[in-house]
């Protein structure tokens, strides 16, 4: 599954990730737009329900490293999305993974190391 985060709006893609408002869900022609309920939830307490989630990859905006590290751990892929400003503009062909070897340049939010 993959996942996008989403604005208040529910297309403009945020610029958080455990602080969206909103995830959409993709899995195969199938997307679901639901709530984040842990947006004010401290870090532990967002991914043991992120865990639960079975995600596999996620788009993005942005995110911090100690973030990316987590997310590495669990085997989630991190996408960057350069230009799509809504994710019904996404294009696959744009999108950048974020790895430990680039991930100086797009981790952005936070302390870096």
């Amino acid at each position: 599954m993959t996942i996008i985060c989403l604005e208040e709006d529910k297309q403009s893609l945020s610029k958080r990730f455990r602080k969206t408002d909103y995830f959409v869900f993709l899995e195969g022609d199938n997307s679901l737009i639901k709530q984040n309920p842990h947006k004010l939830s401290k870090s532990n307490e967002f991914f043991k329900y992120f865990e639960t989630l079975g995600v596999e990859k996620i788009y993005l905006k942005a995110l911090g490293y100690k973030t990316f590290l987590r997310l590495e751990q669990m085997g989630v892929r991190v996408f960057f999305v350069p230009k799509a400003k809504v994710y019904s503009e996404i294009e696959a062909s744009e999108l950048v993974e974020i790895k430990a070897d680039n991930a100086e340049d797009f981790c952005t939010l936070g302390h870096f190391r």
